[in-house]
């Protein structure tokens, strides 16, 4: 693919193979845990998922941002000048925990500052994969990104067999998934450059001495650097930063939202909580890939088409995604009012979020790939929506636990749907 060449969206067998292979994954990794609860008993497994769970935001922090801007910038008229950036985004923050794991390690293998690290490690590692497995599907090679995953899914099962078989502690199977993930995002690293991993190695250095902007990428992305001023690499990480921002506050409002469960001290609800997350968390994955995956073709539309073109369809999607979203909003607030919290009421809330991401997502993916402009409204939207969802899940989830917490989750992307349509008043 040159960098003037319009990237085709995948055929619908080619994305369903990509959903395959994340579907899989998703599945080995819920799966997995399940058994080595049965495996490890409660003790040993609380010291995986503890780790495990507070290293959860280095993933968004790491992958989300630097994904999207890669799938936004790349695309463009001489993109390919970015990728020894974004390789080096991408791999730069799971080199240098690696390292810091490794120090730990040797000090004090059992300790739990080690074990911390592993899965600080194995949280980027997993960041770094998604966007080295994004490059790889911008050059056209969709299935490096379901083989990705299909290898993660198999690391996962085979974790579970080696703690069967050795008896393997917390520390040691996180090791061996920081392992497996050091080995495959060296390879996708080198798929980057058709096999020539020196090539990539070469534009970083390129990059780091002389300023990734003042040459030609000499891998499958050919082509002059992108026109930025000075050659800096300012404007691709300032797009990496904010496109982060809507990853990143969703992480926190689950964190939030789980805080609260814990403040009310009722292991049930939590679990049952819990389910309904996992339950949201699937449409959300879901929709989320879908547009990372036409983000490129966007892209270039964007591009060609002009800003203006895509402030209008965002709007157009906005308007009654934001009714429909507010009135939806009203009358689960009006149901928690009159003491509904059941599982009919709380499904019901469930329906209303998923269709309300559904609906709010492709917008902001229009506004997002804009300018920097649109991407401060989409960040600025975000840090909005958790303020607004930490707020009301602070009154709600006491009075009505899972119901409530959905409930919160809705009025969170209402506001957000609101205040990008508010900003987009008058913009050209």
């Amino acid at each position: 693919m040159t960098a003037r060449q319009s990237p085709a969206l995948p055929r619908p067998a080619a994305i369903a193979a990509l959903f395959a292979g994340r579907g899989a994954y998703r599945a080995a990794l819920w799966t997995s845990n399940l058994v080595l609860l049965g495996l490890w008993g409660p003790r040993e497994f609380a010291l995986y998922a503890t780790a495990t769970g507070v290293s959860g935001w280095l993933l968004a922090l790491t992958s989300s941002g630097i994904e999207k801007a890669a799938l936004a910038l790349v695309p463009r008229r001489g993109g390919g000048g970015l990728i020894p950036l974004f390789a080096l985004l991408a791999a730069a923050p799971f080199a240098l925990v690696l390292l810091g794991w490794l120090a730990l390690a040797a000090a004090d293998p059992s300790g739990a500052p080690a074990r911390y690290a592993a899965a600080a490690a194995l949280a980027c590692g997993l960041g770094c994969c998604a966007v080295m497995a994004g490059l790889n599907r911008v050059a056209g090679r969709p299935r490096v990104d379901v083989l990705a995953y299909l290898t993660l899914a198999c690391a996962q099962a085979g974790g579970v067999l080696l703690v069967a078989w050795t008896g393997l502690g917390a520390h040691a199977l996180l090791a061996v998934h920081v392992g497996v993930l050091v080995v495959l995002d060296v390879t996708l690293a080198a798929r980057l450059t058709g096999g020539r991993l020196g090539d990539l190695i070469k534009g970083l250095l390129k990059g780091l001495l002389k300023g990734p902007f003042k040459g030609p990428f000499k891998g499958p992305f050919k082509g002059p650097a992108p026109a930025v001023p000075g050659g800096s690499p300012g404007p691709a990480l300032r797009a990496a930063a904010l496109l982060a921002a809507g990853e990143v506050t969703s992480v926190a409002a689950s964190s939030v939202m789980f805080g609260y469960f814990a403040h009310l001290g009722d292991a049930h609800a939590t679990s049952v909580f819990y389910v309904w997350s996992v339950a949201l968390s699937v449409v959300t994955m879901g929709v989320g890939y879908l547009l990372r995956i036409v983000q490129p073709r966007v892209a270039v539309w964007i591009e060609g088409a002009g800003s203006g073109s895509a402030r209008s369809a965002a709007r157009r999607i906005l308007v009654p995604a934001v009714a429909g979203g507010a009135a939806l909003t009203a009358a689960l607030a009006a149901a928690a009012a009159a003491g509904q919290r059941g599982p009919v009421a709380t499904g019901c809330a469930l329906l209303a979020e998923a269709a309300l991401v559904a609906a709010v997502l492709p917008a902001f993916l229009l506004v997002e790939n804009t300018d920097d402009g649109g991407r401060r409204r989409a960040a600025l939207a975000a840090c909005l929506q958790l303020a607004v969802t930490a707020a009301a899940g602070w009154f709600l989830v006491p009075a009505a636990e899972s119901f409530g917490a959905l409930l919160a989750y809705c009025a969170g992307e209402v506001v957000k749907g609101g205040v990008m349509l508010l900003s987009l008043r008058g913009a050209r």
